[in-house]
């Protein structure tokens, strides 16, 4: 059973007002979205869940991920309308729940068909393992009955866990899934297509399936991107003799691995200092390849984000050599997903250590690297809201350039699941702008 339930709350971000004109600078919360507030909370967040988020071409706002039931949790889509409030006309008063009725359910990343249909994928239980999970939506909230079993399709590779991570549209409306299995202290990474009614694509791999296995028996896919010309861009992680690696890979439309890519098709990044690896993956519009995660440096957890050119070799004008690092300097900072605006810089969301717990980040970058100055506090964005952490999960862009981020908060004893908007262009949205300090964290 359910037992979310939208929460609008009054602003408990931690801010000092100063007396000031109101300006929409780049990086503060658009207090116009669910004013005044410029986020809005959902009670119950599984914390496996690692959420996602869209934005309709009307403007409106799709978020998937998990939440606690009564006995398990469940797999849910909320949808708010662009003001930033529950969309009632979507499932039951803006939330479509999936109890699969064998134990745990859990959305994780969704994406948009042209039509409007929500694709979401994440991990059901069978009662012995955890299966693949890819539910399709009707723009109403109701399960699409034309898609699999009731709207339903799972994956079982056979007495293993197997975990949806991202999903992916082609323009023929086929489905792509970034997966992994686990079993027997290994993981495998996975990559499934699907046709448009569920079944799956014998045109694809084996059956519709996609392995790789680096060697050391630890590899997984995290996120996928889809290029015009159909080929399947991924990226996870893929373990080593020594410890993990950002993997990146490109695969041909039947699944074959593009062996122009990259190294033999891979292109593979170590820090050099311990682990590291890929969180989310997306395309520049010219073609450009950009990977965001972590990095460890020998003491902590820096964020990651790593260029490609469209062959799989590193972008050396981007940053240093193609790769560029963010140490707050206070301790673990996790790199979640990332998203391009439409002048190239690039934004990304995760999760910042503040000495206590941790602030939800979000940075900006330059086209070539560097942070961008002009956003936040000298590129980087902190918010603290509520008492305990806030996480950035997932990041889209809005036409306007404003940026909708979905995470979650968790005080140690209550869970969110939480979206908000910041802005992204002067002229967008409004803010207490230069008005407001964030006295929680503002910035390395």
């Amino acid at each position: 059973m359910v037992k979310g339930k939208m929460v609008v709350t009054v602003a408990s971000l931690l801010v000092v007002y100063l007396p000031c004109l109101l300006l929409a600078a780049e990086g503060n919360l658009d207090i116009s979205f669910n004013p005044p507030n410029g986020y809005v909370l959902f009670n119950g967040w599984n914390r496996d869940a690692y959420i996602g988020t869209a934005i309709q071409r009307d403007g409106k706002i799709v978020v998937s991920g998990g939440i606690d039931g009564a006995t398990d949790s469940d797999a849910v889509v909320l949808r708010y309308t662009s003001a930033g409030t529950p969309d009632i006309n979507f499932g039951v008063n803006g939330v479509a729940a999936y109890d699969g009725g064998s134990g745990d359910d859990c959305g994780r990343l969704l994406a948009l068909q042209e039509d409007g249909r929500i694709v979401v994928t994440g991990y059901t239980h069978n009662g012995t393992t955890a299966d693949v999970l890819i539910m399709r939506y009707n723009s109403d909230g109701t399960r699409d009955r034309t898609f699999g079993i009731d709207g339903v399709v799972t994956y079982d590779s056979g007495g293993r866990d197997d975990y949806g991570r991202a999903v992916g549209i082609q323009t023929d409306n086929k489905i792509v899934v970034a997966a992994r299995s686990t079993g027997d202290s290994t993981s495998v990474a996975l990559l499934l297509r699907y046709n448009e009614d569920g079944t799956p694509d014998p045109a694809f791999g084996t059956n519709g399936t996609v392995t790789y296995e680096g060697g050391y028996g630890n590899d997984g896919f995290r996120g996928v991107a889809i290029q015009a010309d159909g080929k399947i861009v991924v990226a996870g992680y893929t373990k080593t003799s020594v410890d993990f690696d950002v993997l990146t890979m490109r695969y041909h439309i039947d699944g074959n691995v593009d062996r122009r890519f990259g190294t033999d098709g891979i292109a593979v990044f170590d820090g050099g200092h311990g682990d590291d690896g890929a969180h989310g993956v997306v395309l520049q519009t010219d073609g450009k390849i950009v990977v965001s995660g972590g990095i460890y440096n020998g003491t902590d957890l820096d964020i990651l984000v790593l260029r490609y050119n469209r062959n799989g070799l590193p972008d050396t004008p981007f940053a240093v050599n193609g790769v560029a690092v963010y140490d707050s300097g206070r301790g673990n900072d996790y790199g979640r997903r990332s998203a391009v605006q439409s002048n190239g810089r690039i934004i990304v969301t995760g999760r910042s250590y503040n000495g206590t717990d941790y602030d939800l980040l979000a940075l900006r970058y330059h086209g070539d690297g560097t942070l961008d100055y002009g956003f936040g506090s000298s590129g980087v964005v902190t918010l603290s809201i509520g008492e305990g952490n806030a996480y950035g999960e997932a990041v889209v862009i809005q036409p306007d350039d404003d940026m909708v981020i979905s995470g979650g908060t968790y005080n140690g004893t209550d869970s969110h699941i939480m979206t908000l908007r910041l802005i992204g262009s002067g002229g967008n949205g409004a803010s207490n702008g230069g008005c407001f300090i964030d006295t929680a964290a503002n910035g390395p």
